[in-house]
């Protein structure tokens, strides 16, 4: 993303449902960089393709396949307002979910047939309550608190919700080199998520760290092209009586081309990005190829 800030049955797998609940992949280009002051609007459409989760022990195997497309829209403003001469910015996301997702428990080894449903809804709101960015020459630096609530749908007996039923808390810190004379590139993005309890099922999904990264090359014509990813990795086990199996601590990677373009509408730019992630090393956790479309605009 050009600017900063742009499930199933929980059965063995890390973190309820397979799902974190910080979206890899969320921040990529100039992830250490805020706007000037002002108002600005985030849109992105995020599609999983085909993501599949493999769950439970031993002879049981719980498989599920999901379709996803998600909305997010992000509301953010940059104020005058100084700390250690960075500039204070707030700000929230709210997303809206479409799923489709089957699901199917059975002896591990053979074929059982799957249950098949599709909701969509408004998902977990996200509020940024703090971000403050520092420059320093080609460095640029970016310190945030996330705060996801949980305003989705949720209902434990389905198999398909827009919403996690959990509250987080995440600190995040970004970090971006940008050479002005090469164009040359280079950002991350990382956070600690910590995890309440989902009150439906007793069950704590244990805190990930994540780390997102982009290196690019600025071309002329306002054009950006370069290599986008991210890394999760589940740090303290699922705990509580719905986590039946044990505390299983996940894990993901993802990589992938991604290419950048600003547009001039009249006297307003417009930034959209286009991505697409492979993702692989999968533990404990739903995994499934990604699309990314998005667009910034000042408001």
């Amino acid at each position: 993303m050009t600017l900063a800030i742009a499930g199933c049955c929980g059965i063995a797998s890390a973190s309820e449902d397979g799902v974190g609940t910080y979206r890899p992949g969320f921040m990529d280009l100039m992830s250490g960089v805020l706007p000037p002051p002002g108002t600005t609007a985030v849109k992105s459409y995020f599609l999983t393709l085909n993501a599949n989760t493999d769950m439970g022990t031993g002879p049981i195997s719980v498989r599920a396949n999901t379709v996803s497309f998600t909305e997010d829209i992000l509301l953010m403003h940059v104020t005058n307002l100084k700390l250690l001469d960075g500039n204070y910015a707030f700000g929230g996301v709210m997303q809206n979910h479409l799923i489709e997702q089957s699901l199917g428990i059975g002896p591990r080894g053979f074929s059982v047939p799957r249950k098949t449903e599709t909701f969509g809804g408004l998902g977990d709101t996200i509020l940024l309550p703090a971000m403050f960015n520092w420059n320093l020459r080609n460095f640029h630096f970016l310190s945030l608190m996330a705060v996801y609530v949980p305003t989705g749908f949720y209902n434990s007996k389905r198999i398909v919700n827009t919403g996690l039923n959990r509250w987080a808390l995440e600190p995040d810190f970004g970090v971006t080199w940008l050479d002005p004379d090469t164009g040359h590139e280079a950002s991350l993005f990382t956070g600690y998520t910590i995890n309440s309890r989902n009150g439906a099922t007793d069950y704590r999904s244990g805190d990930e760290f994540h780390a997102d990264f982009a290196v690019a090359q600025h071309l002329p014509h306002a054009i950006t092209t370069g290599v986008s990813g991210y890394a999760v990795q589940q740090t303290t086990p699922d705990t509580g009586s719905g986590a039946i199996f044990g505390g299983f601590r996940g894990r993901v990677l993802g990589l992938g081309p991604i290419v950048d373009k600003i547009f001039m509408f009249g006297e307003y730019p417009v930034d959209f990005t286009v991505k697409y992630d492979f993702e692989f090393a999968a533990q404990h956790r739903a995994t499934g190829n990604e699309c990314w479309v998005t667009a910034a605009l000042p408001l």
